[in-house]
Order: structure tokens, then sequence, then C-alpha cells
């Protein structure tokens, strides 16, 4: 039978972060099991890789300046770039009622220590992203060092780093059950047997609330289907451009590997939030937001 010190379900970037960590500081013991044939399958290997601290809330804020000093220091710590890059995220608002959400958002970014972000108007969204049909914006919030990073390399950086420290990781080992007594847990149970468990740390991500249910626990995670549209490689959008957000509706775009990223976060209406069906309407609406707001160049323009 195995055992350890501490189990950790799930290998995605949460999951790599917190085996490493715990090994650094001591905890000789860790095993992380995921239930997929190898590392990041779940969220990890789906996000499209965006970084900002414009928070609403000051803890937010604060977690994210934390997370931005350990992405600057990454590469030194664990030898691989987490490949941040400081684009920016730009804010955009067509309502007055929204652009004063944005700076009262603004306002506790500041105090909890986000200095360099600013408000900007039209002529400013012009000159950060060029290529957004700025008519009709009555300006937003920018902050420079928002941007983008690559979650595969961050959990890599971390999974290796683990590995170095004794960390052992294991796949195509999902969890389905726990071994209790009275109310905690002492073992964890998968298809190849049970692995006795000083404590059991729950890195399942949108799975968690599955995960925790074998513990008679309800765990207030719900899932949310969401969608990117990635159009064939171009050279219409520079890579350097920011992370542009329409504040109203949520839709945002960024390049990433010479490819344009559209995304909106509409919920659709599915029975299943894991369902992968590639939904063909949000796909036409998605499409159509972005013609209007970020149009192609007419032949002719510089």
């Amino acid at each position: 039978m195995q055992s350890a010190d501490v189990v950790v379900i799930g290998a995605g970037v949460i999951g790599a972060s917190v085996a490493y960590h715990l090994a650094t500081q001591g905890c000789a013991n860790v095993l992380v099991m995921d239930r997929e044939s190898r590392p990041g399958q779940g969220s990890t290997g789906k996000a499209t890789g965006g970084f900002r601290a414009q928070f609403g809330s000051a803890v937010n804020v604060r977690l994210a300046l934390l997370s931005r000093e350990k992405l600057r220091r990454f590469q030194d710590e664990l030898g691989i770039d987490p490949g941040y890059r400081p684009y920016g995220y730009l804010f955009l608002a067509r309502h007055q009622a929204t652009l004063d959400a944005l700076l009262a958002a603004q306002a506790i970014q500041k105090a909890a220590g986000l200095h360099e972000a600013e408000c900007v108007t039209q002529d400013d969204i012009r000159r950060i992203n060029p290529a957004v049909n700025a008519d009709g914006l009555l300006g937003g919030v920018f902050c420079r060092t928002d941007g983008f990073l690559r979650p595969p390399a961050i959990l890599r950086g971390y999974m290796e780093g683990a590995e170095r420290l004794g960390v052992r990781f294991t796949y195509g080992e999902p969890c389905i059950g726990f071994e209790m007594e009275g109310d905690r847990i002492t073992g964890v149970l998968a298809p190849s047997g049970k692995i006795a468990a000083g404590c059991v740390v729950n890195a399942a991500g949108a799975w968690a609330a599955l995960v925790a249910n074998y513990a008679h626990t309800e765990l207030p995670v719900s899932p949310l289907r969401r969608q990117v549209a990635i159009t064939q490689p171009s050279d219409l959008l520079p890579e350097t451009m920011p992370m542009t957000v329409f504040a109203e509706d949520g839709f945002h775009l960024r390049v990433r590997d010479g490819r344009i990223l559209l995304l909106w976060p509409d919920q659709p209406a599915v029975a299943d939030p894991f369902d992968t069906t590639v939904d063909d309407a949000w796909l036409e609406e998605v499409t159509r937001r972005a013609l209007a707001r970020v149009p192609p160049p007419r032949r002719g323009d510089n």
C-alpha cells in the first residue's frame, strides 16, 4: 500500500505549485495524483494565459501583486521562463455607469498598491490599441503591468522543481473515494488501491466539488463552460497588443503565437458544463462582435 504525508489531487498548475511549496518547506513525502494520463489536462491546459491585478476587491489585488512578484522571480527560482509579458489589460466602457464602476475599482486597486493603474480617454485608447473601433467609447482603465503568461511553462517549472525535491507524480489514477475516521480523511481510494494519507489537498479545480463529495462535504465550486475562438495565423494584430476587454458584455481579445483569441463569457444552455461540443451560435455571435469592435484593416490602410 502506498502512503504519503500529503496527497494532492490534481496535477494542474495549482496542484504542482502546492506540492512544490510544501516540499520547499520540508514536507518530504508528497504525492500528486491525477486522473488523466499526463499533467495539465484540466483547466491549466485550456487557459488562455491572462494575468491581471485590476480587480474590484483589495484581497484579490494584493494576491495578484504577490503573484506578479513570483512571476518576476520564477525563472531565477525554477529555471523556466513563465512567459510573463506585461503588455497590459485595457478595459473599455461605453456607458457612464460602467466607467464609474471601473474607476471605483481602480481606487481600490491603488489603495492596495497597484499604483500604475490609470484612467484612459478615448484618445488614449486609440493610442494604446489602434485596432479598436473607439467610436462611442467614453474611456476606460489600463494597467501596463498586467499582461500574459504561459500556464504550461509554469506547470512545468513547478513540476520539475517539485520532483527535484522528491515529490512523486502519478497519472491515470482518479480519486474514487476516501477512507475516513470520523470527519478525518486517512486514505485516498484509487483504482490501483488505497493510498494512506496524513492529509489531502483538493486541487481538482472545476472538478473540486465532485472530489469533496467523496468526503461527504459540500464545496461551493460550480464549473462554468467557457469557449474561445482562435483564428488562423495572421499579422493583422501585434503580439504586443494588450488584452482588450469591453466591460459591458465581457467580450475580449488578445494575440498569442500569431493567432487572435476571441472570447465572450456567455454561458450556453447545456446540461453538462463539461460539454466541449462547439457552440455554432456562440461562434457566430463572437465573430460578429469582433468584426464590429476590432474591424479588419481595409486595403490601403496603414
